[in-house]
């Protein structure tokens, strides 16, 4: 009988509490906490992950475009191929805006830090599309833009690498709330912003037109399907083989020979096999990891989710990439946030103007982005994100190595110094498959410095790395720096 008054105090304090943060406050200050949160905790890491050396081929790529936009150069990063211009992939139109910045800060930094202040940034619309749209309490607007920032499809795309299309994430989360409000001007904006992030996105925005047209908006369902497959179709299909490089593109390998329509049409031909590849463990693996954090709220509200399902099809049925989360999660993450909003305003009670939730929902969706964070996110407590900026004595050994380099000099070097040395018209990687030989080492013929790191390349003998010192030697390298016991290696010619 004591503790009866107690609850009952608690809860009229906890209703007490509720009430002042839905008069105002709780719009105001909770999404931008979030979301400056998550944009600062991405940054920190992203940049962590530079100073340690564990940055990837996508970034080096990227960062070597941006520096050569800021010489005046023609945006043809060597990382990403021979003669592939930055539009080929993707027809990534914005990047182009980060050249004037890039003039100033350090191209790879920028580069992820614009991505952070992105991926926090979609928590503003989101919250307003779940408040104002789904017309969702305090409680259940922030459980949702909680399990959004803790989500590790969130932190894969911010800290694994540079990728375009998590620019259009916000831009995405932000169009579905001005066209559901009608705010068409904004929606357009957003709309435009989105496909200069990434051409084939027209094809998930097209479809979104669908969703406009059952919402009895025909004319921005019709103009929105126009100017989306347009988009896509025109520059994926049309303008892509007109100049010359016929592959499906890649950040990371190029062109692997396939163009959007070969995937169509193969799919069309062998729907069996299209399926088979589709249902791969790491496609599942993929879709599971997308939705197991909102605990599959996105599978009660269909219509906003399936618009992102053919362009996800066609990217899965292209072929496996090394890291499937950061390209095609980007893309699906806003489209599943999206419908996790309406979902939860499916299954509550209407009040007055607001939707009533279970708290027992709202404590699981919680406690699943909690727990999925600190299993599954690559900056979790067990990767020991607090670490990553610490230099092992292999990292100095390769920065030391780098530095003796010439900033003119064409360099082939192991991933994880690629990023070091982007700021240069010619850079190739190392591939880490298959042991090192001089001849791959030599090509092209202009190569002049040759950077090994034994940690990235298959273990070898002592006897098979002095037989490639000698190779190596026969097509005029020499040893500029020999660290043996960091397992760092420089070789130059002239």
């Amino acid at each position: 009988m004591s503790e009866l008054p107690l609850q009952r105090r608690l809860r009229r304090a906890i209703v007490r509490f509720q009430a002042r943060l839905e008069a105002g406050p709780g719009d105001r200050w909770i999404p931008t906490l979030i979301g400056v949160g998550l944009s600062g905790f991405l940054a920190w890491t992203a940049v962590s992950r530079i100073d340690g050396l564990e940055a990837g081929v996508d970034l080096a790529g990227y960062s070597q475009t941006l520096w050569l936009l800021t010489q005046g150069n023609v945006p043809r990063a060597s990382l990403f191929g021979t003669d592939v211009h930055l539009l080929e992939l993707r027809w990534s139109f914005v990047l182009y805006a980060l050249a004037l910045p890039a003039t100033v800060f350090p191209p790879a930094k920028l580069l992820v830090v614009t991505q952070s202040i992105a991926l926090g940034l979609a928590v503003l619309p989101l919250w307003r599309l779940a408040r104002q749209r789904a017309k969702l309490r305090i409680g259940a607007a922030s459980a949702l833009c909680v399990a959004y920032a803790l989500h590790p499809a969130t932190h894969r795309i911010g800290t694994e690498d540079f990728h375009p299309v998590s620019l259009a994430v916000p831009a995405i989360i932000a169009a579905a709330y001005f066209g559901a409000t009608k705010r068409w001007f904004w929606y357009w904006a957003c709309i435009v912003f989105a496909l200069l992030c990434r051409a084939d996105l027209g094809l998930a925005l097209g479809f979104w037109g669908f969703v406009l047209l059952g919402d009895g908006e025909r004319r921005a369902g019709l103009w929105t399907m126009g100017v989306g497959f347009v988009w896509a179709l025109t520059l994926l299909l049309v303008a892509q083989p007109l100049i010359a490089q016929p592959g499906f593109p890649d950040a990371r390998n190029g062109y692997n020979g396939q163009t959007l329509g070969d995937v169509t049409l193969a799919s069309l031909r062998d729907p069996v096999g299209a399926l088979q590849i589709l249902l791969t463990q790491d496609n599942l693996l993929l879709v599971i990891g997308l939705l197991t954090p909102v605990i599959f709220l996105p599978l009660l509200s269909l219509r906003h989710l399936l618009p992102a399902a053919p362009l996800a099809g066609l990217l899965l049925l292209s072929g496996p990439t090394e890291s499937p989360f950061p390209e095609r999660g980007a893309m699906l993450l806003a489209f599943v946030m999206i419908a996790a909003a309406y979902a939860l305003n499916r299954l509550g009670n209407m009040g007055v103007d607001r939707v009533f939730l279970d708290i027992r929902l709202l404590t699981t969706l919680a406690a699943a982005a909690v727990l999925l964070f600190v299993a599954s996110s690559p900056t979790s407590p067990y990767a020991r994100p607090w670490d990553w900026p610490e230099r092992d004595a292999t990292d100095r050994a390769a920065v030391r190595a780098a530095e003796l380099l010439d900033p003119e000099l064409p360099v082939r070097a192991s991933p994880s110094a690629l990023t070091v040395l982007s700021d240069r018209p010619w850079l190739y990687s190392l591939a880490q498959d298959r042991q090192p030989s001089a001849a791959n080492m030599a090509f092209p013929d202009f190569t002049r410095a040759v950077l090994v790191l034994e940690r990235e390349i298959p273990e070898r003998t002592e006897e098979e790395r002095e037989q490639f010192d000698n190779n190596m030697a026969l097509v005029g390298f020499e040893i500029l720096l020999d660290d043996r016991n960091n397992g760092v290696t420089l070789y130059v010619r002239q």
